[in-house]
């Protein structure tokens, strides 16, 4: 790092600082305009902010190419992602009419009743003290260990300097300054990217000396555009996983905790919700990662027996020159900062609406809201600090798969049935959350399914969490009608809603088709956007240009059709 180094990764702190306090009397004025910015945000924020919040990570990206290649990022990212994707859109507008505070609020608006309003301070005080602390405790921890080498700090003084700024401006401005800051920070960090790429591609020898050594240095065969592939080790996409991405990546997307339903719980119309996740969308496929592609790839010419955790690394230190390092720290650090500020906003939305106003204090005037959700912004900080300190280093992989990933299979079916289906009641919520955190624990770590290949787990636990939740729902009453029928009529879901929709009338049946007809194109156009953006991408670094070009053309007819459908 030199002078000039420090002096952009300056002058990118003061600017997000200043953001926040700039917005901070703004977002002052109400617990909805710091929880949810008033329900303003444009469709350009909300797509911009939710791949900000996810665009980190550099080092681990760049890993996955330089080992496994595309099908690295299908194993990791695309193939869940190009599902997910398309029912994003559908699931944002749900959120969008539903008009809640924070995400933990549809337990009651949907089931009613005192064991929903319980479950729902239970379910976010224990994502905010343990399972989101603890991931949140991870992040923190591998920000400190990416950026020790490069600024020469105590892991606990680089905390103290990032994570404390952006828990500062979270604290001032709330979801508005965490949105708002996240467009220049995913500006900075894609030109970091771009710029980092540009370097170690033409040290390769261009775009085809870089490929040509990756066919020297892995064989002819290591580039592969189509999942499924075996010979890639624990990388490998062989049918079984396959369908476990899929399925992974068609329900998560419904549930309760991600970016994406705080996004569009703040977006200013369901349009903007719906637009959002299509920028989203087109930006997380093929933007943000084929710089990424180009680094993990030129760093297989240049040095293809490097140690994967460390090459990242090596490439920034050998090819990045003074004011050009400043700029890719300034990407890595606003990749970091843009997923922190969006866990704190996260979490301190639930306890403050579904613990605090909710059970603690329903009457407090709005100065005190405000207050409160400032002060719990600076407790989880210190809860997740106090993860990344005292436990993260003490957990293995093993246990960070676990808690990211695994824990929640067994209520993933959830994510989509308390949309879908009329039937389900609070007590399968229960019976789910009761029954898979202990499950989880003795499949993945008692049994051995750890050491096995993923789709075993992810078998027995989501299959398994179908099992239990149809018995506890179908054992207990169903909901009130009355709630249902509240529920049905401010989302109005597709699925199976037969009992419910006969209590409405005529015309709000046909409106309610209407728009899932609308929905209906605009989620099958982003598959076939998608999907062809992932083939033209992939096909570039294969040199097929007959292929780039059919990726081209799907692109554009998905794209007529999503539009259409997300502007009705």
């Amino acid at each position: 790092m030199q002078a000039v180094d420090w002096a952009v990764v300056a002058l990118y702190l003061l600017g997000v600082v200043g953001l926040g306090a700039a917005l901070a009397r703004r977002a002052g004025a109400s617990a909805e305009s710091y929880l949810v910015a008033g329900r303003k945000l444009p469709w350009w924020v909300v797509g911009l902010s939710e791949v900000a919040s996810a665009a980190g990570a550099d080092a681990f990206w760049v890993l996955i190419v330089f080992q496994a290649g595309l099908i690295g990022l299908h194993r990791f990212f695309w193939i869940a992602a190009v599902v997910g994707f398309p029912l994003g859109i559908l699931w944002a507008r749900y959120w969008r009419r539903l008009a809640l505070l924070s995400p933990g609020e549809i337990y009651e608006v949907r089931y009613g009743g005192v064991a929903a309003g319980r479950f729902r301070a239970f379910a976010v005080s224990y994502g905010a003290l343990l399972s989101s602390a603890l991931v949140l405790g991870y992040v923190l921890r591998s920000f400190a260990q990416v950026m020790q080498p490069f600024l020469g700090w105590d892991g606990d003084v680089v905390l103290a300097v990032f994570a404390g700024l952006s828990m500062l401006y979270t604290m001032a401005a709330g979801l508005m300054g965490v949105a708002f800051s996240d467009v220049p920070q995913f500006g900075l960090l894609l030109l970091g990217r771009v710029l980092l790429a540009g370097a170690v591609m033409a040290a390769a020898g261009g775009f085809d000396g870089m490929l040509d050594g990756v066919a020297a240095a892995r064989g002819a065969d290591f580039l592969q555009l189509w999942p499924p592939a075996e010979g890639y080790g624990k990388w490998s996409v062989e049918p079984m996983t396959l369908l476990a991405l899929t399925l992974m990546g068609g329900f998560s997307v419904a549930g309760v905790r991600s970016a994406e339903v705080q996004r569009s719980l703040a977006a200013r119309s369901e349009r903007d919700a719906a637009l959002g996740q299509v920028l989203n969308a087109v930006l997380s496929l093929a933007v943000r990662v084929a710089p990424l592609i180009v680094i993990g790839l030129s760093a297989i010419a240049l040095a293809p027996d490097a140690e994967p955790t460390q090459v990242w690394a090596q490439l920034v230190t050998e090819h990045a020159g003074p004011g050009v390092l400043g700029l890719i720290m300034v990407g890595v650090v606003a990749g970091y900062m843009s997923t922190i500020d969006t866990f704190l906003n996260f979490m301190v939305a639930g306890l403050f609406n579904d613990v605090y106003r909710r059970h603690l204090r329903p009457q407090a005037g709005e100065r005190e809201q405000v207050w409160v959700c400032r002060l719990a912004t600076v407790g989880i900080t210190a809860v997740a600090w106090g993860w990344a300190n005292l436990l993260i280093g003490r957990v293995d992989a093993d246990w960070l798969n676990f808690i990211n990933s695994v824990v929640g299979l067994f209520v993933l079916p959830l994510g989509l049935l308390r949309w879908v289906w009329w039937r389900l009641n609070i007590w399968g919520e229960i019976a789910a959350f009761a029954v898979g955190v202990p499950l989880a624990w003795v499949v993945w770590f008692p049994l051995g399914f750890k050491d096995q290949p993923y789709w075993q787990a992810f078998g027995v636990l989501f299959f398994g969490g179908w099992a239990v939740i149809l018995a506890a729902t179908l054992l207990t009453k169903p909901e009130a009608q009355g709630v249902l029928v509240g529920f049905y009529r401010k989302a109005r879901p597709p699925g199976f809603w037969g009992p419910v929709q006969a209590e409405l009338t005529a015309a709000e049946r046909a409106h309610a088709r209407a728009g899932r007809a609308a929905d209906l194109r605009a989620a099958g156009g982003m598959a076939v956007l998608g999907a062809s953006l992932v083939i033209g991408l992939g096909a570039v670094f294969l040199r097929q240009w007959g292929l780039v070009g059919l990726g081209g053309a799907g692109a554009a007819l998905g794209a007529m059709a999503l539009v259409r459908g997300a502007r009705t």
